[in-house]
């Protein structure tokens, strides 16, 4: 082998060995990497506790959590596993505001606190059913229309918790006002006529609608129902009803917490702010409708007044449709029947 030959393998051997000495601290760094990203330590963050579901913080792959560290929570109700906690909200609350949890975790011999800041989820926007009225209204006759009727849809309405209802600004010529549990209408002129109303749900969240009505100019009515505040289960509807024989529909759908039974009767079928909304029609054709507002502890029963404030607590109101346990839906067959109407004599 000539001394040109060993000259050129020499060097070929400083640049493998060159070449070895840069690729390694590439692969050493790249292994570095990867074992501290599968340390990689969780994150805190901003954690929303549903107002109606469960709500957990799990903690990052590799880590348990030490429940002996972790905190409570003004409102709502903390419980903890290695693997989670569950965070159950006692209810809406505006008073609320943002908390800070803190949530130890361990992988290993490493601990960490991790602190998630902790908020209410607001509730769905509040619905109103009703964007016509059905019942043909007088000139210059007054008209209360139960609260129930609208058909109010609303997660969070409480009097507590600021709900509310407002009539909004109102055409020439037509008269509104609300209280608790009744919108009180007049018109002076015949035709369609636009009441504007306001939602506001304990978040503050507001919703507007258009509720029609049509005034006509007839004769004083000559079949009424009456609105009465009372012991809803001692009161029969058929004494509610004057102007003659008329067949009773029970509008469950929009009725809050009461019902119709077989024999004319209400029975209660919740807790809270209740209010039956029925109709009465004659065998001529004559519409009317009246309610009960249900009050438990009261001795008497008493008319209902119309109010002509342009603004009132709300309570009276549907939860959304999944809030709702299966047994307080109306069935198909309770429907159909009270559709058959219940006579009134």
């Amino acid at each position: 082998m000539t001394s040109t030959h060993r000259r050129r393998r020499r060097a070929l051997a400083l640049v493998a060995l060159l070449g070895a000495l840069t690729v390694w601290p590439a692969i050493s760094s790249a292994a570095a990497d990867t074992a501290t990203e599968a340390a990689a330590p969780p994150q805190g963050g901003a954690v929303e506790v549903s107002y109606s579901d469960v709500t957990e913080i799990r903690p990052g792959e590799g880590w348990l959590i030490d429940c002996s560290g972790v905190g409570d929570l003004d409102g709502i109700q903390v419980s903890c596993a290695d693997d989670s906690v569950t965070l159950v909200s006692a209810g809406f609350d505006t008073e609320l505001g943002e908390q800070t949890l803190t949530v130890p975790q361990v992988s290993g011999s490493t601990t960490i606190s991790v602190a998630y800041r902790i908020r209410l989820e607001l509730p769905p926007i509040p619905e109103i059913a009703l964007g016509r009225l059905d019942l043909p209204i007088v000139v210059g006759e007054q008209t209360l229309v139960p609260l129930s009727a609208l058909g109010i849809t609303c997660a969070v309405c409480t009097t507590d918790g600021g709900a509310s209802i407002r009539v909004d600004t109102l055409p020439a010529g037509v008269s509104a006002g609300v209280s608790e549990t009744h919108l009180a209408l007049r018109g002076e002129n015949s035709g369609d006529a636009i009441v504007p109303l306001t939602i506001t749900d304990d978040a503050g969240q507001a919703v507007s609608v258009e509720l029609t009505v049509t005034f006509v100019t007839a004769p004083a009515p000559t079949l009424g129902a009456l609105h009465v505040t009372g012991d809803a289960e001692k009161l029969d509807i058929s004494d509610l009803i004057w102007g003659g024989d008329a067949t009773v529909v029970c509008s469950s759908p929009q009725s809050i917490g009461l019902r119709c039974t077989e024999d004319g009767a209400v029975e209660r079928t919740g807790k809270g702010p209740a209010q039956l909304f029925f109709r009465a029609v004659d065998d001529d054709g004559r519409l009317t409708w009246g309610s009960i507002t249900d009050d438990a502890d009261a001795d008497v029963t008493e008319l209902v007044a119309p109010s002509w404030e342009s603004e009132a607590p709300l309570s009276l109101v549907s939860a959304p449709v999944d809030e709702q346990q299966a047994d307080d839906a109306v069935p198909l067959a309770g429907l159909a029947r009270l559709l058959e109407g219940i006579p009134a004599s």
